[in-house]
């Protein structure tokens, strides 16, 4: 089989206190329903380097979704992953999703094995979650599910607990718009998902704690299973962790030795 080829132009180095710039987006060819954000492609110094492991991610989410992954898109050299979405059921989704696992497959190989994982909100999609959860689990995706929304995930990157004081809306239907409404209030400036990947260990540590499945191994309100995706990007993401932790830290000392002259 033809293995899949990696080439990085020169890295790019930000402000650190700048939000990274948006990944391209764009069809991946006519017929596809899925659209992908690519990842970018760098080298770092003078030597090429190749990725460890290949992650492709699809989600029925378009945005907080792809901005969470977005930092380790672009600066992450060990790590080469890419973004499909399209806003429909997860058995919607699944016929697209198992027609780009076919292609990509045609072309893996054992240096950079491709790991797959279908990312979907609980919202009003229970029942096509179970529906479809044995089919994608028998061709090695792994379904990450948050109940109600992605943004359980990002809660459990700044707060420990689990929603204490939510206050559950009469109409179901507004279940995950309160929830946003109450990351907004209790997190201080609210949670940037292309911020949150910077406290990936909290972030694992507590959504872990707060984790419960019902009888069909769907997480329970509140709890989210984003955490075993986490722990499997983690280790080839941890350099460029340090290493942005680092900058950070040097900003802020800057900043604060600036303020008291």
């Amino acid at each position: 089989m033809p293995k899949r080829r990696y080439t990085k132009p020169d890295s790019i180095v930000e402000d650190v206190s700048e939000t990274p710039n948006e990944p391209q987006i764009e069809e991946s060819d006519a017929v596809e329903l899925l659209v992908r954000t690519y990842a970018t492609k760098y080298s770092k110094a003078e030597n090429l380097i190749q990725p460890e492991a290949f992650f492709v991610v699809f989600s029925n989410g378009e945005v907080r979704e792809k901005n969470y992954f977005q930092w380790m898109m672009n600066h992450c050299a060990k790590i080469r992953l890419e973004f499909f979405s399209n806003p429909i059921s997860p058995d919607d989704l699944l016929a697209d999703v198992l027609a780009k696992k076919k292609e990509y497959d045609s072309t893996a190989s054992e240096e950079v094995p491709d790991t797959y994982y279908m990312v979907t909100d609980v919202d009003h999609f229970y029942k096509t979650i179970l529906r479809s959860k044995p089919d994608y689990e028998k061709e090695n995706i792994r379904m990450v599910v948050s109940n109600p929304c992605f943004e359980v995930w990002l809660y459990y990157s700044k707060r420990s607990d689990k929603f204490d004081g939510f206050v559950m809306p009469k109409e179901l239907l507004k279940l995950s718009q309160e929830v946003k409404y109450f990351l907004n209030k209790q997190i201080p400036g609210g949670c940037n998902p292309k911020k949150a990947i910077f406290d990936i260990r909290e972030n694992i540590m507590n959504a872990r704690k707060n984790y419960d499945e019902d009888e069909n191994g769907i997480p329970v309100l509140f709890a989210t299973n984003m955490f075993f995706l986490a722990e499997d990007v983690l280790p080839y993401i941890v350099d460029e962790l340090e290493q942005e932790s680092d900058a950070r830290r040097l900003a802020s000392s800057r900043k604060t030795i600036k303020e008291a002259t």
